[in-house]
């Protein structure tokens, strides 16, 4: 194709006919750049494809993601009714009894107050794309600006729940708990301890000890430990409260980002 182009221009350079010659060479030029845009193009759509593709990998990634974190807040969720519902009887127990009496039932629960669930981030892919600024290639700019909003939002959740975990549980009710409680003697309930095993073998130590039983009854009923146990029950059973309604919300928002989503996904289908 070249050469014909050339031999064109050669014969109507040699015949001196420079006016043919002229539009001849523009004519060139206009094909020269029409060729040089139709590459662009072409080149222009297979970047836009790779973008498109890599889109719909993220896209999936996250909806994987957002299930998990779903999963994981029921973990949450329900971890918290089991601290809610025990220390609820701890208390209704009290109030029965006006102290601490005929504790087998009650012991094993007020042990479980000395555990405390961390909570994970699992959308690890939103933190990638942020990290690396290839949130960008999501099209749509209102899931876009939903997924920063979220990505915002459960990492606060998360600093939160982690500090509370070591400042209001670690540090100021789980050692007055195993201090006074029961613990040697009767373990977690078994509630917990299925919970626990759900994720990884858990098993108590008991120590068989009636004379250790019998101390400890002693030493909870004492007037200055019944006022700091049934203190710290009640708080915590307020802590558990507040952060299972701050799992539930999460869940609902999870579940809407997961939505839109999947709509997304079903909208590049």
């Amino acid at each position: 194709m070249i050469k014909f182009f050339r031999h064109i221009r050669k014969r109507l350079i040699g015949e001196n006919r420079f006016s043919k010659y002229l539009l001849y060479a523009i004519g060139e030029i206009i094909l020269v750049v029409i060729g040089i845009l139709i590459a662009l193009q072409i080149n222009n759509w297979k970047e836009n494809q790779k973008l498109r593709d890599q889109e719909i990998t993220y896209l999936n990634n996250l909806k994987g993601d957002l299930e998990t974190q779903i999963n994981m807040l029921d973990v949450y969720i329900d971890y918290e009714n089991i601290i809610i519902d025990h220390s609820n009887d701890i208390i209704e127990h009290y109030e029965l009894n006006e102290g601490f009496d005929s504790m087998d039932s009650i012991f094993p629960k007020l042990n479980d107050l000395t555990t405390r669930w961390t909570f994970s981030n699992a959308n690890t892919t939103l933190l990638q794309m942020l990290n690396s600024n290839q949130i960008n290639i999501i099209q749509n700019i209102g899931l876009k600006d939903e997924l920063i909003a979220f990505n915002q939002q459960i990492d606060l959740f998360a600093k939160n729940t982690n500090i509370n975990n070591t400042n209001l549980v670690d540090n100021l009710t789980t050692g007055t708990f195993v201090e006074i409680g029961g613990f040697a003697s009767y373990g977690n309930s078994a509630r917990m301890v299925q919970k626990f095993n759900d994720f990884y073998p858990f098993k108590n130590k008991i120590v068989n000890d009636n004379e250790l039983k019998a101390i400890v009854i002693q030493i909870i009923n004492e007037p200055k430990n019944k006022l700091e146990i049934m203190n710290k029950v009640s708080y915590r059973n307020t802590i558990s409260s507040l952060q299972k309604s701050g799992n539930e919300a999460l869940r609902v928002r999870t579940e809407q980002i997961l939505k839109m989503v999947i709509n997304e996904i079903d909208l590049r289908n």
